[in-house]
């Protein structure tokens, strides 16, 4: 009686442990830290910057964004439009945002190391969602 008393134990112990953590697990709340809400606020709104002209780093303008394409992966996209100097089309391509410098000196969103060539080349873009 005593030994299958000890078995017992063991898994009531464990049978209430992972409840324990799975009810807090479920209850816990997504909130910012302080740190993430001033990058929040440092950061750009998406209307801010669309329609906005990019140049390369020789400060040659190269295209104007058209988009945002927020990826199932997390990744973050920019659709293009190269060539396109008046916001109604251009040739489009996708960019990932990361590429981009919002805070060059210049004032200008840059894409650094980019000719309107270069970019011509890729695929266009395009996407039905």
């Amino acid at each position: 009686m005593n030994r299958s008393r000890l078995l017992f134990l063991p898994a009531v112990f464990t049978t209430v442990v992972l409840s324990l953590w799975i009810d807090r697990a479920a209850g816990q709340e997504v909130v910012l830290t302080p740190l993430e809400a001033t990058e929040v606020a440092r950061g750009y709104r998406a209307e801010t910057i669309k329609l906005k002209p990019v140049v390369n780093d020789k400060n040659e303008t190269i295209g104007r964004i058209s988009d945002f394409i927020f990826g199932k992966d997390g990744n973050i996209y920019v659709v293009l439009g190269v060539g396109d100097f008046t916001g109604l089309g251009g040739h489009l391509v996708a960019i990932p945002f990361r590429n981009l410098k919002l805070d060059d000196p210049s004032g200008y969103i840059v894409l650094p190391g980019a000719s309107r060539a270069a970019l011509e080349k890729l695929p266009v873009l395009v996407n039905n969602r």
